[in-house]
């Protein structure tokens, strides 16, 4: 079973409706409040990108001329063919209690954090987020999987935030992941005692 199939059947089976959406799927255009703040729990998986001091998100839609006016502001750009943001998009985009119905963001990316704090400005009630880059070289994509797989494992059992975190960077350390690599610091801002279920 793929990783989104697995992430897919925990929430089924903890009564959450589920709606996935591939790299490609997603554009510009999901994210804005209107648009995000229509779900419960986000996870978004993604990978970043430096330019200057800047880190860049990318989205997934493949880059075009359409964001123009928005790339002179320097809150998204065209990377590798696909368009991308920084954090100034969400500060920008996102003001106080634009996503209030939102319960949880996972975000699965080097330097998360970063996405997460304008996110919980925002009124979404807790983020788990990476707080460091992370090197491909040692820590391949299949670690995410299984971290995002393992966090939503014990989310949707009756964990709370903060122990989910924590079970899942003991069992990468001593038992069930199984291939090598360096697991980059999680974290969570807002209420690790929040329960989804």
């Amino acid at each position: 079973m793929l990783y989104a199939d697995k992430v897919a059947t925990e929430f089924k089976e903890a009564g959450y409706n589920v709606t996935f959406l591939s790299s490609s799927s997603i554009t510009l255009g999901l994210f804005t409040p209107a648009q995000l703040d229509q779900y419960d729990i986000v996870i978004w998986r993604t990978d970043s990108y430096t330019v200057g001091n800047t880190t860049y998100w990318y989205v997934g839609e493949q880059g075009n001329e359409t964001y123009a006016g928005t790339i002179g502001i320097r809150t998204v750009a065209i990377l590798n063919g696909m368009v991308a943001v920084n954090s100034n998009f969400f500060s920008n985009n996102f003001g106080p209690n634009s996503l209030t119905h939102v319960k949880l963001a996972i975000l699965m990316s080097s330097m998360s954090i970063t996405i997460a704090q304008a996110l919980i400005a925002a009124g979404v009630q807790t983020t788990i987020d990476l707080y460091q880059t992370i090197d491909w070289t040692v820590a391949p994509p299949s670690m995410l999987d299984w971290v995002t797989w393992s966090l939503v494992g014990y989310l949707t059992t009756g964990n709370n935030v903060r122990d989910s975190i924590y079970k899942t960077i003991y069992n990468y350390e001593y038992g069930t992941y199984t291939e090598s690599g360096y697991l980059p610091p999680l974290a969570f801002l807002g209420n690790g005692n929040l329960q989804i279920v």
